[in-house]
């Protein structure tokens, strides 16, 4: 009698987690919306993959009802950013996509927008940079690239998935400054998206890209293009390149991604947003992407958002001043 009743009480404890699991997830989809996600760039960027990563994850998770996204580039940004500020109320559940160079562009002055014109909700990702080459290009590393643009600065053409003085260019000029070259004199050609940029260099219009891990890793895997060094402050798992830092220029620099409302987005809204990006971080599904893509997780929600946002403007403010880029 006693065993029946120890099993039947094991049997009531899964019960009741089970229902508790269940009670959760209910929890987090009273009143689920169709949300829509805007993008401000082209597909097969950054940007692109984190939204539509997130977006399929909450949809599976049945966090929200469905998910639908909308490619606005141009501008660096302000096309989708006017447009969202605008026409946010068109849709039931808007969101904006949006990571480090809105920072960027803002102290630029490149559109009158900032990330005070939105409502932060919550940070998801840093993604570390990479200096990758095509595949067939010589076998040489990080040391003899430098040593050739010290040489000759204009001996190699490196591209970037954004406008000059934009997050890509920034961290080619402070790995290059890291190895005394001025980074004004080595020629950068900017494209509109990560996908762009990597056809060109595909494509040998460019020597050398500066780019994000993450939308660069199922290139690497693929063996199509080779990584030169990343700015990760420890070497990547699964990714046999050095760091910079190992490479003796102590250098690290991660953009951040992350989700917004409209400025006007209310305060149930946004704690319920919150709730399915807390949720949606725990979940194995995004601990696979992060894996997967070569992201690190970033938890930041609400208010921390903001004091996060706010400390990294004022950090990138000081080193693009210390570049040049701004006055």
């Amino acid at each position: 009698m006693r065993d029946s009743a120890s099993a039947l009480r094991r049997s009531l404890k899964r019960v009741q987690g089970f229902l508790a699991g269940l009670t959760l997830v209910g929890a987090l989809s009273v009143g689920a919306e169709s949300i829509h996600v805007v993008i401000p760039a082209g597909p097969g960027g950054g940007l692109d993959g984190t939204a539509r990563e997130s977006g399929r994850i909450l949809r599976d998770l049945g966090l929200v009802e469905s998910v639908s996204f909308e490619n606005l580039s141009g501008g660096g940004g302000g096309r989708a950013m006017g447009w969202f500020m605008e026409n946010a109320g068109r849709h039931d559940f808007p969101l904006l996509v949006n990571s480090s160079p809105l920072i960027v562009r803002s102290l630029h002055g490149l559109f009158p927008y900032s990330f005070r014109d939105l409502t932060p909700v919550a940070a998801l990702i840093a993604d570390y940079g990479v200096f990758v080459v095509a595949a067939d290009a010589p076998k040489t590393g990080w040391e003899a690239t430098l040593g050739r643009l010290r040489e000759d600065p204009g001996a190699i053409v490196v591209g970037g998935g954004s406008v000059r003085g934009s997050l890509d260019h920034i961290v080619l000029a402070l790995a290059l400054e890291a190895g005394g070259i001025d980074p004004r004199q080595v020629r950068y050609l900017p494209y509109d998206g990560g996908g762009k940029a990597m056809l060109a260099l595909l494509g040998g219009e460019v020597a050398m890209l500066s780019t994000g891990l993450g939308e660069t890793m199922p290139f690497i895997e693929a063996g199509e293009v080779r990584p030169l060094a990343v700015t990760s402050p420890e070497r990547i798992g699964g990714l046999d390149t050095p760091t910079l830092t190992e490479l003796g220029y102590p250098l690290a620099f991660a953009n951040w991604r992350g989700m917004f409302g409209a400025r006007e987005m209310p305060a149930e809204d946004r704690s319920r947003a919150i709730e399915w990006f807390r949720a949606l971080r725990a979940s194995r599904e995004w601990q696979e992407v992060l894996a997967r893509r070569g992201w690190a997780t970033l938890d930041h929600d609400g208010e921390d958002y903001t004091r996060f946002l706010e400390r990294q403007e004022e950090q990138l403010r000081t080193t693009m001043q210390a570049l040049g880029f701004v006055r």
